[in-house]
């Protein structure tokens, strides 16, 4: 098993070598001892033969390099080659179908929230939040790596060999765009017939809809604040494929568009070449059908009366000035209240059980802000060493501002529960 902190100072002994070894991955499996010992006496050019060895030897006994089986060849650790392609934004693009794959999961997901909420289970509910941004981050993951691997493939083909024919050259631009963007594209389609956007836009409706019912019904905090955050996840994964896909697109575009002009070009000049070739040049090219001379067309551009309406309305436009509220102003000035939690918490012990926690805080620290005493309540029915539970009555209880309706907690001793 890999040692993580010797395997981590390897990587900062030797990281010269393995970055030159993760850009060589691309286009090899395995390395041959002499090749790697070549490729180091390029990076260590101050070190000996002797040193050099050494330190390829070091690599191994480290596991950055792994002998393969059956051979004497050497192979760059995987977990060594996916942490530092990450960082080096070394991704192979990703397939389309993968995250069809975790669409379909996210809608499992959803409907395993919404059983939890319906059965009461928080535990499930918890599990089914957790599976959904897992599955969101490892998307907006693969949308980064793979908007990498697309600068990467442009990047290549344009600074491939010129001599090189157009459809080796592109090549990899092609098959890109074909197996990448086109698949994307329907997938993402706002319309009918894509399944990304709808289902974002369905879970990011679902996932507030039962924060908002999870409120309703006096859940924990932390569960409704969970639920929230997914929904704020979902909403960064849109943005994020549109920018995403346009990006993808607008690099890989140029470069199919020129190697389809180019394609047109070849035929257009080889049929005319064989013309010439058959006919002979006065009879294939007329003088009265070469292109001597040709007339510009001018282009007229102007505004129509609707648009030029819409901007003098907004040159003319002056904001309205709007009055906040006299409470904003005093909640400004209130000042921060210093509160003893360890005190109140043994006062509660004391006290258990406690068949309204509101009512008992607004009985005996009626001193507080109202603030202070929602504060206090919601961390004290998260006690681990007391068991509390919402009364099925539902009850109305005035503080100094507000008037809250809410089923307050019941809170007893664990030892009571068992009694």
């Amino acid at each position: 098993m890999i040692n993580p902190r010797s395997l981590i100072r390897a990587l900062d002994k030797h990281w010269e070598a393995i970055e030159r070894i993760v850009a060589l991955g691309q286009e090899q499996i395995a390395y041959e001892r002499d090749e790697l010992l070549a490729l180091l006496e390029k990076v260590y050019v101050h070190e000996s033969g002797e040193q050099r060895l050494d330190r390829l030897q070091q690599m191994v006994n480290t596991e950055l390099l792994i002998p393969m089986s059956h051979s004497n060849m050497l192979q760059l650790n995987d977990t060594v080659r996916q942490f530092v392609g990450s960082l080096l934004h070394e991704h192979e693009l990703g397939l389309s179908d993968i995250l069809k794959a975790r669409i379909v999961d996210i809608k499992d997901g959803l409907e395993q929230l919404h059983r939890a909420l319906d059965e009461h289970d928080m535990a499930a509910l918890q599990r089914g939040a957790v599976r959904i941004d897992n599955q969101l981050r490892q998307i907006l993951q693969q949308l980064d790596q793979d908007s990498h691997a697309i600068q990467a493939i442009a990047e290549r083909a344009k600074s491939a060999d010129e001599r090189m024919p157009l459809a080796r050259r592109y090549r990899e631009v092609l098959e890109a765009f074909d197996r990448y963007i086109l698949p994307m594209t329907d997938l993402m389609d706002t319309g009918a017939g894509g399944s990304f956007y709808p289902l974002l836009e369905e879970a990011g409706r679902t996932l507030d809809a039962l924060a908002q019912k999870l409120a309703v019904q006096g859940g924990l905090y932390s569960h409704q604040l969970m639920l929230r955050q997914v929904g704020f996840r979902v909403k960064d994964l849109r943005n994020k494929g549109r920018e995403t896909l346009k990006h993808c697109t607008n690099t890989l575009m140029p470069l199919r568009e020129e190697m389809r002009r180019h394609n047109h070009l070849s035929a257009a000049i080889a049929l005319l070449l064989g013309e010439v070739r058959k006919k002979g040049l006065r009879r294939a090219l007329p003088a009265d059908r070469l292109p001597l001379w040709r007339k510009e067309r001018g282009f007229l551009v102007s505004i129509g009366p609707e648009l030029l309406t819409l901007m003098e309305q907004a040159r003319g436009y002056r904001a309205k000035g709007v009055e906040f509220p006299e409470a904003i102003g005093e909640a400004s000035d209130m000042p921060m209240e210093r509160v003893d939690e360890d005190a109140i918490r043994a006062h509660l012990q004391q006290a258990l059980p406690v068949t309204d926690l509101l009512s008992w805080l607004g009985e005996h620290y009626v001193h507080y802000q109202d603030v202070t005493v929602l504060r206090l309540y919601h961390k004290l029915i998260r006690l681990p060493d007391i068991d509390a539970a919402p009364n099925p009555e539902e009850t109305r209880i005035t503080l100094k501002r507000v008037a809250i309706r809410l089923h307050s907690h019941r809170m007893e001793t664990h030892e009571h529960q068992i009694k």
